[in-house]
């Protein structure tokens, strides 16, 4: 990225008031960040709904189901409430798409004998064969994804991104405080979102 950018005024109001994401009072390079974010994002649900396909799963499926193998070894009685915290994801879409899984023969379902109403999850030996079966693709993609950083960058972006995963829900929250109906046109010019 060019110094310049950083250092050029806005024609447009600036889109952050963070004086920590502001270069030189400008969002140029917030709005940079984000844009690369978003490449990268697409980037990685490409990679997984095609690693997802090679083993005749969606890209969501394929998630769950490696969440699912790989949570379980930490966490014996492992239930929805546990896959859908990891994944930020509501119980109720685990519950749908787990369900998929279990019609599939790559999951099943227990019921928790310290409490009757939840259920514990496991891959099956089906699932098990698939996921090994796919690191032969997953690895050198997976390699090549992050093949610009060292091993300290890695220790900062999964310390970064896990700060920001949190907040995500937060700002979708706020948009529906702020734009109820969804539309812009009810906003009012200065509302200011609670803090």
């Amino acid at each position: 990225m060019s110094s310049k950018l950083g250092r050029r005024r806005n024609a447009l109001p600036l889109t952050v008031s963070r004086p920590a994401l502001l270069v030189d009072g400008s969002d140029l390079v917030f709005r940079d960040v984000l844009h690369d974010m978003l490449a990268f994002a697409a980037v990685i649900e490409e990679v997984r709904d095609r690693l997802g396909a090679l083993i005749g799963l969606s890209g969501t499926q394929y998630t769950i189901l490696t969440a699912i193998a790989h949570l379980r070894a930490l966490t014996p009685d492992l239930g929805v409430n546990q896959v859908a915290e990891h994944l930020h994801l509501s119980g109720a879409f685990i519950t749908l798409e787990v369900n998929k899984l279990v019609s599939a023969g790559l999951v099943t379902k227990a019921v928790n004998p310290e409490d009757r109403r939840r259920v514990v999850l496991a891959v099956t030996p089906e699932a098990e064969r698939r996921l090994t079966e796919l690191v032969r693709v997953q690895v050198p993609a997976n390699d090549a994804l992050f093949e610009g950083l060292s091993a300290q960058e890695f220790k900062t972006l999964r310390s970064i991104i896990a700060k920001l995963a949190g907040p995500g829900d937060r700002a979708v929250r706020l948009i529906d405080y702020l734009a109820p109906s969804g539309q812009l046109d009810d906003v009012p010019p200065d509302v200011r979102p609670p803090l």
